[in-house]
């Protein structure tokens, strides 16, 4: 989709657009700031591949959200090691996080992707590094004394993403067709495959267009989402397959794809595709291929699989009544849900990692001519782009449970949000007043508070804002904290005790980090000697750290008790400690 908020990072390693924020945000992603930020995920709501909704029509159908992709050009975190890839001198720097001591390994041309690899020991750290320009990728393996080998394999042409199974055994290099580089002479539809323990590549064919690769948790199978449907990968009959199945997500396969969502869920091995402004989705078993469709109440803005995999969410907006639907996973009597009513305007859900709450928002202003997010702010009550007759859709298509009656009064519905509270076999709702439009929502990992990124206030002093949400008390906490530049990538640490916000404004030279406390929501601003690139945390040493745009390379480290600590010149293998 178009507009790209912010970044948020639920990770254990290091940093990185909410469908699913929403979100949700599966797997680490890497992360920038800026116009093009990309989106938090969650450990089993698998993938996102976004319909493009385009511009709303005449069709009665509300406006389309608008929700965030992906990067992942920045440092990351394996064991008590950060890799940084320098693209220009075909080498990364490994730092050893606890004694800032640096070493510079060569690699192939042109690094840029990095991944870590999991399950390695204490100390040890294990990362696979992008070569872009060599086509080919280095594993990387460093000891508890710092040690690093470098072990090559070529990989498929023009590939430009890799990911890394959650055991390590298996890495997927493809061409991301959402990713930042277009591909030249060749297909995007080749990918590479690399054993890890046996140390064996294996090339193969999938659908066009790869968005993404969702592992299954049993770790037996890669499922690759593409615009023709989902590949799937059995690490078993490696070197058998070269064209694995592909199976489709929608019943009519004349469907144009860039109006498909799709959203897999890792440990019940299904996926869920919705089609712009049509009221119902489809169900694949990524097992035997059998798809369902479930016909809807209305057609829904937004999918969202929980991150424990369990059930998914499908939000119907409407401009009296809007309605979230909960979808149980696996599917029940062909696909029975719970429906469930919202007296607000909402369009897009962000679940809470463990499946009991959830943040109901929307990005668009249905009331006016213009689904612009960010055009509409602090209209007039009287401005004439106000809609007096927006309800015109149908129920059906619109979501609305009531008909006949005049539309809400003229108000922007980004200004709200609503926390659902799982309460037995239903949810308790709490809307709140947040002043300033909502573009972006995050939550913990611990699930007990959330951070909010608001549109630009284009009458306040201080213009950009975020804000703290606290997801247990009755009536919940909301503390707004203004700031000095557009938020860009929002990290969370695993415990959910912290929170890093970069702050980056190249005109008027706000190069910082908001350090966030959240058991009391206390802010924390830190000064950077350079523009914030990226954010990540690193397990080992409980260290966050910031990579920053310097010519030579440069990180900052923040312990828990708030000493900080930048290392500088680490392209050069110059370890300079600042």
């Amino acid at each position: 989709m178009s507009l790209k908020s912010a970044s948020f990072l639920p990770l254990k390693t290091s940093a990185l657009p909410l469908s699913a924020l929403l979100l949700a945000c599966a797997a680490d992603s890497g992360g920038d700031f800026g116009p093009t930020l990309p989106d938090f995920s969650t450990s089993d709501a698998g993938t996102t591949a976004s319909a493009d909704d385009g511009p709303p029509g005449d069709t009665g159908e509300p406006p389309p959200e608008t929700e965030e992709d992906g990067d992942f050009r920045v440092p990351r975190a394996s064991g008590k090691y950060v890799y940084s890839a320098s693209e220009t001198t075909g080498s990364v720097a490994v730092i050893d996080t606890a004694t800032l001591v640096i070493d510079v390994v060569e690699v192939g041309q042109g690094p840029t992707v990095v991944q870590p690899i999991p399950g390695q020991g204490g100390d040890l750290g294990s990362v696979v590094v992008l070569d872009q320009g060599s086509d080919d990728i280095a594993v990387l393996r460093t000891d508890a004394s710092g040690s690093t080998t470098v072990t090559l394999y070529p990989v498929t042409a023009g590939a430009n993403n890799v990911v890394v199974s959650p055991d390590g055994a298996h890495i997927v290099v493809f061409h991301d067709f959402d990713g930042p580089e277009q591909l030249g002479p060749g297909s995007d539809q080749e990918l590479t495959v690399l054993d890890v323990a046996a140390g064996t590549t294996h090339a193969m064919t999938v659908g066009a267009h790869p968005r993404d690769v969702v592992f299954s948790t049993d770790h037996t199978t890669a499922w690759v989402v593409t615009a023709a449907g989902v590949n799937a990968i059995s690490f078993a009959d490696l070197g058998n397959v070269g064209k694995p199945p592909l199976l489709p997500v929608v019943a009519d396969p004349g469907i144009d794809p860039a109006t498909i969502e799709v959203q897999v869920s890792a440990s019940q091995g299904v996926a869920l595709a919705r089609v712009r402004n049509n009221p119902w989705v489809a169900a694949t078993d990524l097992a035997d291929g059998t798809l369902t469709t479930i016909d809807l109440p209305g057609a829904p803005t937004d999918l969202d699989i929980a991150p424990t995999g369990d059930f998914a969410v499908l939000t119907i907006a409407g401009t009296n009544t809007s309605r979230f639907l909960e979808l149980p996973l696996p599917l029940t009597n062909g696909g029975e849900y719970s429906e469930h009513f919202v007296d607000e305007y909402v369009g897009q859900s962000a679940i809470s990692p463990d499946g009991d709450a959830m943040l109901l928002f929307t990005t668009v202003n249905p009331y006016t001519l213009t689904a612009h997010p960010l055009a509409d702010l602090r209209a007039p009550a009287d401005d004439p782009l106000f809609a007096e007759s927006s309800d015109t859709g149908d129920s059906s298509s619109t979501g609305d449970t009531t008909t006949g009656e005049d539309p809400p009064p003229p108000g922007d519905p980004r200004q709200r949000i609503t926390l659902a509270r799982r309460d037995g076999q239903t949810w308790s709702l709490v809307t709140q007043f947040v002043e300033v439009p909502v573009v972006s929502v995050g939550i913990a990992p611990d699930s007990l508070s959330a951070l909010l990124v608001h549109a630009a206030d284009p009458v306040a002093a201080v213009p950009w804002s975020y804000s703290l949400l606290d997801l247990t008390p009755k009536f919940p906490l909301l503390k707004r904290q203004n700031v000095q530049a557009s938020p860009g990538t929002v990290l969370f640490t695993p415990d959910g005790d912290r929170a890093a916000v970069l702050l980056r404004d190249d005109y008027t030279g706000v190069r910082k980090v908001d350090l966030v406390d959240l058991g009391n929501f206390i802010v924390t601003p830190l000064a950077l000697g350079s523009p914030p690139e990226g954010a990540g945390h690193v397990d080992v040493t409980d260290k966050i750290y910031v990579s920053q745009a310097h010519p030579t390379g440069r990180i900052t480290f923040i312990a828990p008790d708030g000493a900080v600590q930048t290392v500088t010149g680490y392209v050069l293998n110059d370890s300079v400690k600042d």
